[in-house]
């Protein structure tokens, strides 16, 4: 049973836990198998049981600040003028209520005898719908709850909404464990938030400017809903934000990255996300983190040791613990560094997902106790789903903490005091009361502090941004802050300018003084404020400080590529720009930003310059996709002529120029013309014969270019091409299996009627069953008797090839028909029809007839997850039992590169599936669920389509996105293929994901504990 009261907390001596135990900890029960698994299978702990579990750095001190019953499945913090917390608390998640319906909560949490636990909670609202992200006002909170960002107003401050208004929404909400959080107020004034991953939001402000986000962003609004920006673009599904002293602002990522400084604008990476200008940099890489780190904070306060000051804490909900982080500049540039971890549990259930900086100087982490954390790793409506629990923790440092401030009767005085305090959080509270109580009547008292000769630099800062908000910044005081001896000073000087509506007169030259600044922040930030001013000598400056810069300043490069991409984004500049000659070094900057510009004098200058200033690798592909979708189509084949004399014999350039070249055409949705067809049976021809059937060593990019030439002798039908194809598809030869299938897809263009014929011996001879699978793929796209027939002839097939037999059948009617045939001799069995890439198929435009049939065939046939589950079960055990070494991981990565690589990665940003990094901490039987049974939870940003097109095909693969006259989706192999959109009759989501379903046919008992083996240990 829950213990409450002081006579409790007496008895039990105030229950701490600190790093300073002489108790001798044991490493192993901190993880391990227990941490593993995604459904806990261990008990809940009470409080008091789960604090005795802690390992905290010597010095440090933890205590239990809330739990159940009075706050329950806690998730964001934040703190009020008085000091007091508000935390958002949500039973319903995952699955929301019913419009209406919510029952979920926001609670006031105020320590009230500052003995660091909360002994006062008021419900302030407990009508919601999963909310997360808030922010208290002097007269209520911000705070979302699905669908729409709410101002709940407090009228008579009694702890209890009274009314509410809508600021912004409506906002997707497809997936909940990605959507509206974390919103912070710094120096700025304005709300940052994430949105999360995989929603699709389009919302304005009341001026009628709106955004759009899809999937991981970040934006920001103002406290009155007037106006809402997007500040970055990208990152999976960031759930964590924080300031630093210097007005940079930190994110965390589940998938791309634990760490990133983020530059305004920026593009970061997400899930089959192409790099076009660039990405965004980061801190540092996955590594041992999880992939599900949720809450950010920076520690700005003076009270922990230095060496945990400027220290950046994040949430591992998975591992149950939380990190710690220092870094280093290398100019401007962030370069994150993992420390020991700061908090350790040895209960499985902890799990942090929100950690604050309070006014008083401790850290506190929200922790939504819970046996299950993941989202789609488990049914969202699982019964052990915990909707009760739930705990916030205050860690201190030797117990040392700052006396309560009550802000909101603070004098303004008293208030500017303040923001000379060591902890920027109450610093910041401090400053909102100035601006958002106080307001114009503090403007004298502020200005005033610009006369002490003692001002500290922190002071200062804040009393500048102050003026800003309150529009009473003189142009003297910028002129003063711009040349300031402080460098921290000069940085906040030019963040303030770019909130400030543009003077160039008074302003652009304090930018071009900035730019010569010794300190490369203050450098960036002047960077960045030339982009308002689209003009030459902007340019050049941006050109300049490109040339100048080291490539260790990765934020200062990217930054800088960002502005240069900007400016030219304004089309007078362009022209200009267009017109003027540059020398080579100058031309490459260009152009490497100008493939992210997309206008027609983008691609008319990339067309002057490219035969000249070549762009490398996959920039150089992406430059003349430019041409050839926005230069004048009158100058194309010029263009052509000239890349293919550029070219000369070097048939891997040749291969990048044309890759780009017919992109851009099918993005315009033009058509390729005779010159182009002409260079490109040329192209292939030259490629196959560097590169033909044999050739070793094979290497990815060998794969993609001889995929690439059979893609072209398919299209263009070259048919001196066929016997370089064939060679491919003769016994015994070792080429790779997509280069295989891709030969067999362009013979069947070249020659359909030869290409059945082949068919029929490829599918009933002794080739790799892979290929046979993808054979019998590519003839499920003819929609032909003829192919139907050698489809349904095919004997002795095994249960993997019968289903991609079965899948192709089902696109036509007839070949419905040959289908429930087989499986009435028994040569298939009736099983298969209930399989679900299957079963889709053949329920797609099928007549009444054939549903009778169908529920025929299917009446005896048992539920397809109960032997799912049994398959698991055998495998959990077998792998349990094997012992399959964990330092030979050599077979488990060749099962792994056969089977899964072509959608996901181990390290990087992953093709088409979720990012790998981590992945052995959810342990054997989550994995074992997840490769064997894909369907039972799908995230929406993996759901297959079915694409059904005019002339009678169906298509099927991940929705990537959309590229001018195309739809980009990938395919079962991880390759990306274009579709017209005008071609497209249907495109309807499917029930399932396009990772097989198949695997515990297709991968075999050893070949699966190999793999096992390989992903929990590598």
């Amino acid at each position: 049973m829950m213990l409450k009261g002081k006579g409790v907390m007496i008895v039990l001596a105030w229950i701490f836990w600190s790093g300073c135990s002489t108790k001798v900890d044991d490493e192993g029960k901190y993880s391990g198998p227990l941490f593993s698994e995604n459904i806990r299978a261990t008990e809940a702990r009470t409080p008091q049981e789960e604090l005795a579990g802690f390992k905290l750095p010597p010095g440090f001190e933890i205590q239990l600040f809330a739990s159940e019953p009075d706050i329950q499945k806690p998730m964001n913090l934040a703190f009020d003028a008085q000091g007091r917390m508000w935390v958002t608390q949500s039973f319903d998640y995952p699955i929301p209520a019913a419009m209406g319906k919510g029952t979920d909560r926001i609670t006031i949490l105020e320590d009230s005898d500052g003995d660091g636990r909360a002994d006062k909670f008021t419900h302030f609202n407990d009508t919601l719908n999963i909310p997360i992200g808030l922010l208290p006002l002097n007269d209520g909170v911000i705070a979302f709850s699905i669908p729409n960002v709410y101002k709940f107003n407090d009228n008579n401050n009694d702890g209890k909404q009274d009314n509410q208004k809508v600021m912004l929404g409506p906002f997707g909400y497809t997936d909940t464990h990605g959507m509206v959080s974390n919103f912070i107020r710094g120096f700025d004034g304005w709300v940052h938030a994430c949105h999360g991953f995989t929603n699709d939001s389009r919302v304005a402000g009341a001026d009628g400017d709106s955004i759009r986000m899809i999937s991981g962003n970040t934006f920001r609004f103002r406290i009155d809903g007037s106006r809402v920006e997007q500040t970055t673009f990208g990152q999976v599904n960031p759930f964590g934000l924080a300031y630093d002293e210097s007005g940079y602002i930190y994110s965390t990522d589940s998938h791309s990255s634990p760490l990133y400084q983020l530059i305004i604008g920026g593009d970061y990476p997400h899930f089959g996300k192409i790099e076009i200008m660039a990405f965004g940099p980061d801190m540092k890489p996955l590594v041992d983190e999880a992939t599900a780190l949720c809450g950010i904070t920076y520690y700005a306060d003076g009270i922990f040791p230095m060496e945990f000051r400027d220290n950046l804490f994040i949430g591992d909900v998975i591992n149950s613990r939380v990190h710690r982080y220092s870094y280093v500049n290398q100019g401007s540039s962030p370069v994150g560094k993992s420390e020991i971890d700061f908090v350790k549990s040895a209960d499985p259930w902890f799990r942090p997902v929100n950690i604050k900086l309070g006014p008083d100087g401790a850290i506190y982490i929200s922790d939504f106790y819970n046996r299950i954390i993941g989202h789609y790793e488990v049914p969202l409506g699982h019964p052990q789903r915990d909707k009760n629990r739930g705990r916030i923790w205050r860690i201190t440092y030797k117990g040392k903490q700052h006396a309560r401030k009550n802000l909101l009767t603070a004098t303004t005085d008293e208030l500017i005091s303040i923001l000379d305090d060591d902890n920027l959080t109450i610093r910041f509270a401090a400053a909102n009361q100035l601006v958002d109580r106080i307001g114009p009547a503090a403007v004298d008292a502020v200005g005033k502090v610009f006369n002490n000769k003692d001002l500290s630099v922190r002071q200062y800062v804040q009393s500048l941004w102050i003026l800003q908000r309150l529009h009473a910044l003189t142009p003297d005081l910028i002129q003063k802050s711009a040349t300031h001896a402080s460098e921290l000073i000069r940085l906040h000087t030019m963040r303030i300018l770019g909130e400030e509506k543009s003077d160039r007169e008074k302003v652009y030259p304090m930018i071009v003084q900035a730019l010569e600044d010794k300190d490369p922040h203050v450098v960036r930030a002047a960077v960045e404020l030339l982009m308002k001013y689209p003009e030459m000598s902007s340019l050049e400056s941006v050109l300049t400080v490109l040339n100048e810069t080291p490539a260790t300043d990765s934020h200062l490069i990217y930054t800088a590529k960002l502005c240069l991409r900007n400016l030219l984004r304004n089309e007078p500049l362009l022209i200009e720009v267009a017109s003027k000659e540059w020398k080579p070094g100058e031309v490459v900057f260009i152009e490497s930003v100008l493939v992210d510009v997309y206008s027609r004098d983008a691609g008319i200058f990339l067309a002057k310059h490219m035969a000249q200033n070549p762009l490398q690798g996959q920039k150089m592909g992406l430059a003349y996709q430019q041409i050839a979708r926005f230069a004048p189509p009158e100058n194309l084949d010029a263009v052509i002529a000239e890349a293919s004399t550029q070219s000369g014999l070097d048939v891997d350039v040749a291969t990048s120029m044309l890759r780009g070249i017919r992109q851009g055409i099918a993005q315009r949705g033009g058509k390729e013309s005779a010159t182009l067809q002409k260079w490109g049976a040329i192209v292939a021809e030259s490629i196959l014969k560097k590169y033909p059937s044999g050739f070793t060593p094979i290497t990815e990019e060998t794969i993609s270019r001889q995929k690439f030439a059979a893609d072209l002798a398919g299209d263009y039908k070259v048919a001196s091409m066929v016997p370089f194809l064939e060679a491919f598809l003769m016994k015994g030869s070792q080429d790779h299996l997509d280069v295989k299938a891709a030969a067999f897809t362009a013979l069947s263009k070249i020659s359909p009627e030869k290409s059945i014929e082949l068919a029929g011996s490829l599918l009933n001879d002794s080739v790799p069953l892979g290929l046979r699978k993808k054979v019998a793929t590519e003839l499920g796209k003819f929609s032909d008797p003829a192919a139907n027939k050698v489809l349904a002839s095919v004997k002795n097939a095994p249960a993997d090839l019968q289903s991609a037999i079965a899948v192709s059948l089902a696109s036509s009617s007839e070949g419905k028909g040959m289908l429930f045939d087989k499986i009435k001799k028994g040569e298939f069995s009736a099983r298969i029809l209930i399989e679900p890439s299957v079963e889709e198929r053949v329920l797609l435009n099928i007549t009444r007839n054939e549903q009778k049939t169908y529920d025929e065939l299917t009446t005896n046939v048992g539920e397809i997850s109960k032997e799912k589950e049994a398959l698991i079960e055998a495998r959990v055990k077998s792998y349990e039992a094997s012992h399959v070494s964990s330092i030979q991981l050599d077979s488990g990565r060749a099962v792994f590169n056969m089977y899964c690589n072509a959608c996901h990665q181990r390290i990087g940003v992953p093709s088409i599936g979720p990012q790998l990094n981590g992945i052995g901490a959810r342990g054997a039987r989550a994995l074992t669920e997840k490769i064997l049974d894909p369907n039972r939870n799908i995230s929406e940003a993996f759901r297959n389509y079915t694409i059904k097109m005019k002339d009678g095909k169906v298509l099927s693969g991940i929705y990537r996105r959309e590229e001018g006259a195309v739809m980009v989706f990938a395919d079962l192999a991880g390759k990306e293929f274009s579709v017209t959109k005008k071609d497209i009759q249907e495109k309807k989501a499917s029930r399932y994901t396009i990772m097989p379903d198949n695997f515990g046919t297709t991968i075999s008992e050893d070949d699966f504990n190999e793999l096992l083996t390989y992903l929990i240990n590598s």
